[in-house]
């Protein structure tokens, strides 16, 4: 297989993909992520994807592009990274205690077939209700400067979310299914470890140690 780019620097996409064992470089997009026009959450986060693909493609003859986009959004509001500790803890007491999307917008450009395949992925997450003295003390650690929605849920900031609903990849910043799916219709087949993400393994490992093994059943599987 052809070694992918990834039109991000982002240390979140590349950790996911080099656990996935996917070979690939990355390279910096250096485009302007504002559009030529006001645009709702899902069109935003298609367009800012399909912008960074482009921009490395043309740089890269040959090459196999994947670019992703992520955004957290609450009743319509696309909440990016926080301009500076106040905006975050804004953010954070905006997110308190209720339930948001966390949309990433995957494009894959093949530029040897010409190929180009997009989608997205949707997770809510829920936050658990936060105290001003937490929010000050998350804010504290600088971990919210750089992040969407001004939390990490792979660091510190898995402290502030109750639960989620959809995959857990897709907060980090790739949701592999989706980008496995959007490659194999360009005809590029992806041999993943773990296409569910490294952490959902760790999680259903825990599970299973906990659970007792289930009784065979005859009835057929469903599968969402």
């Amino acid at each position: 297989m052809r070694p992918i780019v990834l039109a991000s620097t982002s240390p979140r996409r590349i950790e996911i993909l080099t656990r996935s064992g996917v070979a690939f470089r990355a390279v910096a997009p250096g485009i302007d992520e504002r559009p030529p026009a006001p645009l709702g959450p899902l069109r935003y986060v298609a367009w800012a994807a399909a912008a960074k693909a482009r921009a490395v493609a043309t740089r890269t003859a040959g090459a196999i592009v994947v670019a992703a986009d992520t955004e957290v959004v609450f009743e319509r509001r696309i909440y990016g990274k926080p301009g500076d500790r106040r905006q975050a803890a804004a953010f954070l007491r905006s997110l308190s205690g209720r339930r948001h999307q966390v949309y990433t917008a995957v494009h894959v450009i093949d530029r040897r077939s010409g190929c180009e395949a997009h989608g997205i992925s949707r997770t809510d997450v829920t936050m658990r209700e936060l105290s001003s003295r937490v929010i000050a003390a998350y804010v504290r650690t600088g971990e919210a400067q750089d992040k969407a929605g001004a939390y990490a849920i792979q660091g510190e900031g898995q402290r502030l979310v109750k639960s989620i609903r959809g995959p857990y990849d897709n907060v980090v910043g790739m949701p592999m299914r989706l980008l496995t799916r959007l490659l194999g219709e360009c005809g590029i087949p992806l041999p993943l470890k773990n296409p569910d993400g490294p952490k959902v393994t760790q999680e259903r490992r825990k599970r299973s140690r906990r659970q007792p093994a289930a009784q065979p059943s005859s009835a057929g599987r469903m599968h969402r």
